[in-house]
């Protein structure tokens, strides 16, 4: 397999696909043989949002079984943190107070997650293994017996009132952009504390921050945001009840990433149908 990191008039017609995250306007139509366009993380919005990608390539996206459980892992340690109050803990082992906090019962205690795809299923059912009551949210209808899933923006004000965690996990597609607003943030529950670690696109900042400030959510732990890196004249990263983490909740790992997009290679060039294909007009 022939392999360039740099697009060049000699080699440009050569390109059947590219392996990328971010896909910027202006490289495909330098491409005319491209093929596919495959994303190196789990979501592939960074591709999607070329607007001169032709509709006859195709857009995949990479699957770790893996994935989900780091997700989980990042958003227990987020609830844990909350609902265990390591922050007070913390402070009261630097300065040598020997005070014991009062544990809350976390039957009592719903954790709602929004997206309970591949990813956010596993995330759904190892928050519950630590005894949470868990609901959760998604665009469309399916199936769970696990746990209790609210389908469709009609059902949003209820599934939004009884969440004490709301956890971000839906992909970035035009009807989710936005979709964490000012007026779905006045539905929550008062002290509802908010876990993003999908897309910055999802919610709007001003609006996180707002919510927080006015006290009707308790606080936040943001993954990700509108601009990466976040610049350091963001308020997030000053804001007492704000949690920044670099977008690091998870990440596929890079052998099978890397095997899924070679076996999809050897089927592009056999005809056979590929792994993993992305519907352009749903954005998953």
């Amino acid at each position: 397999m022939k392999i360039v990191t740099e697009l060049a008039p000699g080699v440009n017609d050569d390109v059947t696909a590219v392996f990328t995250f971010k896909l910027p306007n202006g490289i495909a139509a330098r491409l005319p043989n491209l093929r596919l366009a495959a994303s190196v993380g789990a979501g592939a919005d960074g591709i999607l949002s070329a607007s001169d990608l032709p509709a006859s390539v195709h857009v995949t996206r990479a699957c770790d079984d893996g994935l989900g459980l780091s997700m989980a892992q990042y958003v227990v340690l987020q609830v844990l943190r909350v609902f265990r109050d390591l922050p007070t803990l913390e402070r009261q082992h630097a300065s040598g107070e020997w005070i014991r906090l009062p544990i809350r019962d976390a039957t009592k205690c719903t954790v709602g997650i929004m997206g309970v795809g591949q990813t956010g299923s596993v995330v759904a059912r190892t928050v519950a293994s630590l005894g949470f009551r868990v609901v959760g949210w998604t665009r469309t209808a399916r199936d769970e017996s696990d746990f209790k899933i609210y389908s469709g923006r009609e059902t949003l004000p209820e599934f939004l009132g009884q969440c004490d965690f709301l956890v971000c996990l839906l992909p970035l597609t035009d009807s989710t952009r936005g979709l964490l607003n000012r007026s779905m943030f006045a539905t929550v529950r008062k002290g509802c504390y908010v876990i993003n670690a999908a897309r910055g696109g999802i919610v709007v900042e001003d609006d996180l921050l707002a919510a927080i400030d006015n006290e009707e959510l308790s606080g936040a732990a943001v993954d990700v945001f509108d601009q990466e890196p976040l610049p350091q004249s963001s308020p997030f990263w000053r804001h007492p009840k704000i949690l920044v983490t670099p977008h690091s909740a998870a990440q596929p790992a890079v052998e099978p990433v890397v095997d899924q997009f070679i076996e999809n290679m050897r089927r592009l060039s056999t005809g056979e149908p590929l792994m993993h294909v992305l519907n352009r007009d749903l954005g998953y």
